[in-house]
Formats: C-alpha cells, sequence, structure tokens
C-alpha cells in the first residue's frame, strides 16, 4: 500500500492561511492596501512621486503662511502713511492761504511735524522683529534722525588720528544723506587711509550722493567727523573699522524733521510654487526717499510753514500731493503680491486635498472590503488549522490501521 505524505501541504496551506490572515489585518489596522514595495511596485513607484509632491506643496504653503502677515503689514503701515499725506495735504493748502495769520502757519508746521512722525512710525513698522521696509537688513529700524555731524569713537587731542592713518583692509563705512535719500558706501582696500575715504567722501558729493558741504575732517579734538555743515541736511554714519571706532551723532548737532535710510535695497525672494516666487521685504529707500520723495516732501512743508511765502507753501504742498501719488503707485506691486499669495493659498490648499485623495487611491483600501476579508481569513486560518490538527498527528501506523 502507497502512503502520500500530505504534510508539506497542509504546512504550505498553513502558511499561506497566515500571511492572508496577517495581511488583511494589516490593512485593516493601517487602512492602506499597500504597505511595502512588494505590494504593488507600480503603485509604490507612484506613491513616492506623489509624496514628492506633498513636501513640496507643504514648504511652498508654510512659506506663503509666513509671507502673506508680513505683506499686509507693510500694505497696513503704506495705508496708514496714505492717511497721513493726505491729512498733511490738507495741512498745507489751509497753511497757503493767503489770509491766514504767522502764528496759524506755525501752529499748523507743528501739526504737520506729527504727521511727519506718524509716517516715520509707519516706515519702521516691524512684523515679528523684522522690518519689513528695511530691504534684506531689517533686523534694525531703517529710518533714523540724522544730525549736522559724526565724530569717531578713535582718536584724541593727544594721540590724534591723522589723514595717514591705515584703514583696516574689509571695513565698511556708510554715509546716509536725508537731504539726497542715498546712501555712500565705501569699503577699504589694503593701504587706504583716512585721506583715502575723504577723497570717497569728496567724489560722493560730486556725484550728487551726498549734499553739497559734506566732509570728512580731523577736528581739534583728533577724531574724524564727518559733517555735513548745513542746519537743514542731516546725515546717518556707521563705520566698523577699528581704526576709527564707532561712528556717534556729535551733541546738538540734531537736524529737526530730517531723517536717514539705514536699509539697503536689496530683496530677497522665497518660493511659492513650482515656476513662482515672490519678494519677502521691501527696501524703504525706493518707497520713501526715492522719486517724489515721502519724507524729504513733509520736511520741506514744515521749513515753508516755518518761515516761507504763501507761494512756497503752496508749492511744497504740491510737492507733498506727488509724494502720494508715487506711493500709490509703488503700493500696486505690494497689492499685487498679496492678491497672488492669496490666490496660491487656495490653490495649494486644493492641490493638497488632491495629492491626499490620489495618494488614498493608490496605496489605500477599502475598509468595509478589508473588514469582510479579515472575517474570511480568519475562517479560512480556522479551517485549515482544523484540518491540519487531524493530519499533521497521523502516522503509518494509523494509516495500517
Amino acid at each position: 500500500m502507497r502512503v502520500t505524505n500530505m504534510v508539506p501541504d497542509v504546512q504550505y496551506a498553513m502558511q499561506q492561511s497566515q500571511q492572508n490572515l496577517s495581511t488583511a489585518e494589516l490593512q485593516v489596522s493601517t487602512g492602506l492596501r499597500v504597505n511595502q514595495l512588494s505590494d504593488d511596485p507600480a503603485a509604490s513607484a507612484n506613491m513616492v512621486s506623489s509624496l514628492a509632491s506633498s513636501a513640496n506643496v507643504d514648504q511652498y504653503t508654510s512659506n506663503v503662511s509666513s509671507v502673506l502677515p508680513q505683506m499686509q503689514t507693510a500694505d497696513s503701515a503704506i495705508s496708514s502713511i496714505v492717511t497721513s499725506l493726505n491729512s498733511a495735504i490738507t495741512l498745507g493748502t489751509s497753511g497757503a492761504s493767503s489770509s491766514i495769520l504767522t502764528g496759524n502757519k506755525q501752529t499748523i508746521a507743528t501739526d504737520v511735524e506729527s504727521v511727519l512722525g506718524s509716517v516715520i512710525s509707519s516706515a519702521n513698522t516691524s512684523y515679528s522683529g523684522v522690518y519689513v521696509f528695511g530691504g534684506s537688513g531689517s533686523s534694525a529700524p531703517p529710518f533714523v534722525a540724522a544730525s549736522e555731524t559724526y565724530t569717531s569713537a578713535q582718536g584724541s587731542a593727544g594721540t590724534p588720528l591723522t589723514t595717514a592713518t591705515a584703514l583696516n583692509a574689509g571695513s565698511v563705512t556708510t554715509i546716509s544723506d536725508a537731504t539726497t535719500g542715498q546712501t555712500m558706501t565705501y569699503k577699504a582696500a589694503a593701504g587706504d587711509t583716512i585721506a583715502t575715504l575723504q577723497a570717497a567722501v569728496s567724489s560722493a558729493v560730486s556725484a550728487g550722493t551726498l549734499s553739497a558741504g559734506t566732509t570728512a575732517a580731523i577736528n581739534a579734538d583728533g577724531q574724524l567727523s564727518i559733517s555735513t555743515n548745513s542746519s537743514t541736511a542731516g546725515i546717518v554714519v556707521s563705520s566698523n573699522d577699528a581704526a576709527l571706532g564707532s561712528m556717534t551723532a556729535a551733541s546738538g548737532s540734531a537736524v529737526a524733521n530730517a531723517y536717514a535710510y539705514v536699509g539697503n535695497s536689496s530683496v530677497n525672494t522665497v518660493q511659492v510654487g513650482d515656476s513662482l516666487s515672490v519678494a519677502t521685504n521691501i527696501a524703504g529707500n525706493q518707497l520713501f526717499t526715492s522719486g517724489a520723495n515721502v519724507i524729504g516732501s513733509l520736511s520741506k512743508l514744515i521749513s515753508a510753514l516755518q518761515s516761507g511765502t504763501t507761494d512756497q507753501i503752496g508749492s511744497a504742498t504740491n510737492a507733498v500731493s506727488a509724494a502720494l501719488a508715487y506711493v500709490g503707485q509703488q503700493r500696486v506691486p505690494l497689492d499685487s503680491t498679496i492678491t497672488q499669495l492669496n490666490s496660491q493659498e487656495s490653490y495649494l490648499s486644493q492641490e493638497k486635498v488632491t495629492l491626499t485623495a490620489q495618494q488614498t487611491a493608490l496605496v489605500g483600501v477599502n475598509l468595509t472590503t478589508a473588514a469582510t476579508n479579515l472575517s474570511q481569513s480568519e475562517l479560512d486560518n480556522s479551517a485549515v488549522l482544523a484540518a491540519a490538527a487531524k493530519v499533521l498527528p497521523q502516522t503509518l501506523l494509523d494509516y495500517l490501521k
């Protein structure tokens, strides 16, 4: 009599049944049809690509969430400035009336000074520690009160600086002019001296970057003195050259209603889509001191009200009106960016939903079907185990019976 060995078949059936049960349990617990590459290689490959797209969408969404409030803060600040400029125009128009008394003009001038203060406050607006109108160098207020004279921390009557004093190669000295709205940046090269810096200041005056009369000289105390020598023009000076030390505004040399821009002109961008990037900051010199020169026009209106003729007040008021129109023009790209960011935020939100649905379709499982499969796998496994319990213990003597 021939006896067939059924043990391998039973063992294989048990292994298959257990594997089917484990797969069914995993699908129910994870909600996924594909839990490893071998479950569905094609779906797994598509899933990798979809997840990469999701990661990009998440990064773009994060960038939009970071930039949009900053842009909205800048727009709100500009809105306040527009209101301030309209107020200044109203005041200037009133001051230009031939019937207004001199004392009333002084009062109006004081009111315009308050308007200028509000504009400066708005121009120094910050969001989460970032000054929105400071260019890329936005960790400090971009608009600073200007003075006539700045002196170096180094040098004294006993050990004076001289025109031959060597500067440190690579050091940077900047002079921001409140009248011209421009900044001279001087980077020292090897072998440069204070005389070289003096020549650079002279060249900047000739080029119109600095106001006429701005000079750099060694004063009686042996310090470098950079001065405008004018009661109507102001500067802000800074230096990181150890030979000069920090530059400090001379006491009593502040120029009334004069402010200089000490930010920079750089504009950073951030990616908010596969082929879309937007600016993350605004250069305040472009907005407030270039073109119609918002700050300069207000300063001139104040001066005209304090000591000018009716025609001069009218002319200064017209300059403020031109500044208002200029701000409106500069605001257009900002508003366009905000609209673009809002649209992109909505698009990215929908794209996230689409990608999530795509990923579910690729590797997800119908939980009702998965639960049915699990129940069937449990029944099948129980049946196989019951059959195995009858077959596996049998021996040749069992068949000989």
